[in-house]
């Protein structure tokens, strides 16, 4: 059984530095994953960050506690936190997708969605991350 963890928060970067810093991010992550059998798909909107996570219990509980204890993160927002048998981003350590005003815009209406309709607001962030990696809107690796 593997565990899963969707959520969305805002991001606490410098203004000059977002690329650089989320790249490294982005980095990291991916060497991390591949080490804790963690699949997964990240967007980073310019202002928040949204992700979906998958794989064994134990690295999905670490991951989520250095998430939440990270200073580039302010007001995470945990939309599920679940298990499944079958991985919806099989093959992607960490499927990722940089700035974009209209995701960003969604990821606004998704997080004010959330506290009147979690369970519409999970499904919105979940399609939104799955048809960024279907679209080629994130780069596979």
């Amino acid at each position: 059984m593997l565990a899963t963890w969707l959520y969305l928060s805002v991001a606490d970067l410098p203004g000059d530095a977002h690329a650089g810093v989320v790249e490294a991010i982005v980095a990291v992550s991916r060497r991390r994953n591949a080490e804790l059998d963690v699949t997964g798909a990240l967007i980073f909107s310019g202002s928040r960050f949204a992700q979906f996570i998958e794989g064994p219990p134990a690295s999905i509980a670490a991951l989520r506690a250095a998430i939440e204890s990270d200073v580039r993160h302010r007001s995470v927002t945990t939309f599920s936190a679940d298990t499944t048998s079958n991985r919806q981003f099989a093959g992607w350590l960490l499927a990722y997708s940089g700035h974009s005003t209209f995701v960003d815009l969604e990821l606004r209406r998704i997080g004010e969605q959330h506290p009147n309709d979690a369970a519409g607001a999970s499904r919105s962030l979940k399609l939104v991350l799955a048809e960024f990696s279907r679209a080629g809107g994130i780069v596979r690796l």
